[in-house]
């Protein structure tokens, strides 16, 4: 893509979203954000392109015209009624994406999937007891995404896998691995996470690849406690 040309990012609200739009400011990057409600006008980073998109209900088209590029930062908030009956914004949301891509001519495409979509033999145990069945329906979601992306005729795509999100500082020190993650590196910053999307797209690297991203984290971060915490787990 010519670094150039604005890059489009949904989700751009969500916490891995916002951070890919201060970190692509930060580079110097045009963006264009694209969000279901947009934030109030003091909340918005300086600089970004602010455009309101029900991504499933909208057409959007005109309003990606001119991007080089789309980083999906579309994701699913996890709680007991979206766990059983997750909203299709991986499904019917990239199949939307897609299709106003086509018919944009853009070609590059870099979405958010997540490293527990297979088997992780670096994970603890606890977490595939407890979380993967929690997270059963939207992993399906996700696993649905990766197929569309991989049968698209033409597309530069990737698919990152992050470990599990944590909400604390960028570090600059993940650690990118083809399909799973590396050994101890269960966890993913949100921070670490946008500026490796970023990465993928300003370079043109890992296409048609599925990079795992995450690096190893203090003990308070990893254990299941935490997990439940996050997951308001009983």
């Amino acid at each position: 893509m010519s670094i150039s040309s604005p890059i489009a990012v949904f989700g751009a609200g969500g916490k891995a979203g916002t951070e890919v739009l201060h970190r692509a400011r930060q580079g110097g990057l045009a963006v264009r954000a694209f969000e279901h409600n947009l934030p109030e006008p003091g909340d918005r980073v300086e600089g970004v392109e602010y455009v309101q998109c029900d991504v499933l209900k909208d057409s959007f088209a005109d309003q990606l015209r001119g991007c080089g590029a789309v980083i999906s930062a579309l994701g699913i908030g996890f709680s007991p009624s979206t766990a059983i009956d997750p909203p299709p914004l991986y499904t019917d949301g990239t199949r939307h994406l897609l299709e106003a891509m086509r018919e944009t001519d853009i070609t590059r495409i870099v979405v958010i999937s997540a490293a527990f979509v297979v088997h992780q033999p670096s994970i603890p145990a606890w977490f595939e007891l407890t979380a993967r069945s929690a997270l059963f329906n939207i992993l399906e979601q996700m696993r649905a995404m990766e197929g569309m992306l991989e049968h698209e005729v033409g597309l530069d795509w990737t698919s990152a896998r992050p470990g599990w999100l944590l909400d604390e500082p960028y570090t600059g020190e993940a650690i990118i691995t083809d399909e799973r993650l590396a050994e101890r590196c269960f966890r993913c910053r949100h921070g670490d996470l946008a500026e490796s999307l970023i990465e993928f797209v300003a370079e043109g690297t890992w296409l048609k690849a599925k990079p795992a991203i995450g690096r190893p984290e203090a003990e308070r971060f990893e254990e299941m406690s935490a997990l439940k915490v996050e997951l308001e787990l009983d």
